[in-house]
């Protein structure tokens, strides 16, 4: 059986074994605690300088600046073609030749019903100078020698008839021998060689120039704001266009034209851009992606789009101190570029930030960061993320 406790020695010495037992006990609960608070996995990149372009991204139609239908002047029959569908031509070049016979014989008429009536005033002239001379004294009456003017002017207006004649039978002459209005390329032959055409009759042939060519596209009311306001800074506008069966290779050209009344219907302008396109990489009439630049935002800061989150308070972003804890920031959110966009306030350039794994943090949170690679390496974030990374 123990004995009590009577001796105070002995009641302190075991008022402070206890004590060290519990004192020992919350160390440990503590230290345990300690341990099941792990650093979040977290991707993170630096806060970068940039410049970066202000775009406006539509839909367009490619169009010819020249596009020529080719109808025949002078009614006849076709003999002869003189290209191959598909074919580039120059301004100039014979397509095709309509029968020219008639026409080289009305042009042979013509000369010669000039040659009689020049022949014929010439007489007249002869006579009105011989009866001025004789004159009324010698019974040449003043009625014959009226007379004679009279024909004269009548010739003179003969022969001036016989020289527009002459003018038309060549021209309908030339007619006859079609030749290409433009540069361009020829479309499908429309009418066959021994077919009769008439005036101002059936198409023979289409062409198209090619290069270069215009771009057709329409921008909103709100953008056409925009635009006007770039015009007035004097930015250049520089468009872009993009085959869908090609978006890694883009044509540039300049913005040439945008139309003088916003569309009531759909609350859009027409703008049309010039693009060069010696490789006939655009197509009349083909649909294409356009991009038109505004203005570029010099040394702007930028972060991958997915950085910047939207919350009760604004948009925010986590930053991660050099304690590799974070801090919630509220930021102002510019134009997205890409996979970037553009922070105007609330970050400073050389900082890190979260790019993903934001869900699961909160201020102060202690994280571990590893490098977000779209944006390329950065030196501080593989400092922190390196073999040297001092442990936690």
């Amino acid at each position: 059986m123990r004995q009590p406790l009577t001796d105070p020695k002995d009641l302190v010495l075991l008022l402070i074994s206890v004590g060290a037992l519990l004192f020992s006990g919350c160390g440990r609960q503590q230290s345990s605690g300690e341990t099941q608070v792990t650093p979040k996995n977290v991707l993170v990149t630096i806060v970068q300088v940039m410049n970066v372009p202000v775009q406006i991204h539509e839909f367009g139609r490619v169009v010819s600046p020249e596009s020529v239908n080719v109808q025949p002047q002078v009614s006849g029959r076709i003999t002869e073609a003189y290209f191959v569908e598909g074919q580039e031509v120059k301004k100039g070049d014979l397509l095709f030749v309509i029968d020219p016979r008639p026409f080289q014989a009305s042009l042979e008429q013509a000369q010669g019903q000039l040659a009689s009536d020049t022949a014929q005033l010439g007489l007249n002239e002869r006579n009105l100078e011989r009866d001025e001379k004789i004159g009324p004294q010698h019974f040449v009456s003043e009625q014959q020698i009226d007379t004679d003017k009279a024909r004269i002017d009548d010739l003179k207006g003969a022969v001036t008839k016989d020289r527009a004649a002459i003018d038309l039978a060549k021209l309908n002459l030339e007619y006859c021998y079609v030749r290409s209005p433009c540069n361009g390329r020829t479309g499908r032959r429309l009418v066959d060689p021994g077919n009769y055409v008439a005036t101002g009759g059936a198409t023979l042939v289409n062409i198209q120039l090619q290069d270069p060519v215009y771009v057709d596209f329409t921008i909103s009311e709100n953008d056409l704001a925009r635009l006007r306001k770039s015009m007035e800074r004097g930015d250049a506008l520089k468009v872009e266009v993009m085959a869908p069966s090609q978006p890694d290779y883009a044509k540039a050209g300049k913005l040439s034209f945008f139309d003088n009344t916003v569309s009531p219907q759909a609350g859009k302008v027409l703008l049309r851009a010039t693009i060069a396109n010696q490789d006939r990489y655009l197509w009349p009439g083909q649909y294409v992606n356009v991009t038109l630049t505004l203005q570029i935002l010099k040394d702007a800061l930028v972060v991958p789009s997915q950085t910047v989150q939207i919350g009760g308070k604004g948009t925010y972003l986590f930053a991660v101190r050099p304690d590799r804890t974070v801090e919630q920031r509220l930021v102002t959110q510019g134009i997205r570029y890409n996979e970037i966009v553009v922070v105007s306030e609330g970050i400073k350039a050389g900082e890190m930030v979260v790019v993903e794994g934001q869900l699961t943090l909160a201020e102060g949170v202690k994280v571990n960061p590893e490098e977000y690679q779209s944006m390329g390496p950065s030196p501080q974030a593989q400092a922190l993320t390196g073999p040297d990374l001092p442990p936690n």
